[in-house]
């Protein structure tokens, strides 16, 4: 039933907590002190990847490199967000799913940011981003006052400024979609 990539997110708490009962154990009773250093090491590994999720790091780090295909890859190990993830982390996956598919399927791209925004982004930047792509599938949908107010809340969450260039753009497709709208009647 359970495989390796499914695995429950509380069962690398156990490990850890095993690993560790077994690190106190070893420094108390048997007096080695390296192998026991060793040990609580491991067992913070374990710990780490319950708060950052192995196959979120992989994909973030293959979007990064603009390697869509293997970032798919690496998101389709996570097969039940809901026993896997923690709350943040379902946000990203969500998130990374969005970002995938922002160039391939607006729909499904704007279904994963909504999803990401409901359940809560961590930083502002990426709720700016989330935003901005849900604001191009409303262009796309034709609902050009609700993409005019998405963009005012992407320039909010946009503090240092790195998607001018993006906002522009999107501005430019609202009024493109007015004009052609207006001549095409």
């Amino acid at each position: 039933m359970g495989t390796k990539k499914n695995m429950n997110k509380y069962i690398k708490l156990y490990i850890s907590l095993i690993i560790l009962i077994i690190a106190i154990y070893s420094f108390f009773l048997i007096k080695k002190t390296i192998i026991s250093i060793l040990l609580i090491l491991l067992s913070s590994i374990f710990i780490f990847l319950f708060f950052q999720n192995e196959f979120l790091l992989l994909a973030f780090f293959k979007l990064k490199q603009k390697d869509i295909e293997n970032a798919k890859k690496w998101l389709r190990f996570i097969k039940n967000p809901d026993l896997q993830l923690t709350k943040n982390q379902k946000a990203y996956f969500y998130f990374l799913n969005g970002l995938i598919y922002s160039n391939i399927n607006f729909d499904k791209s704007e279904y994963f940011m909504q999803k990401a925004l409901s359940i809560g982004l961590y930083f502002k930047h990426n709720i700016a981003i989330a935003k901005l792509n849900i604001a191009i599938a409303s262009i796309i949908k034709g609902n050009k006052n609700y993409a005019s107010n998405l963009l005012l809340d992407v320039k909010k969450n946009d503090k240092h400024g790195l998607l001018n260039k993006e906002i522009e753009i999107v501005k430019k497709m609202i009024k493109q979609y007015k004009y052609t709208k207006y001549y095409n009647r």
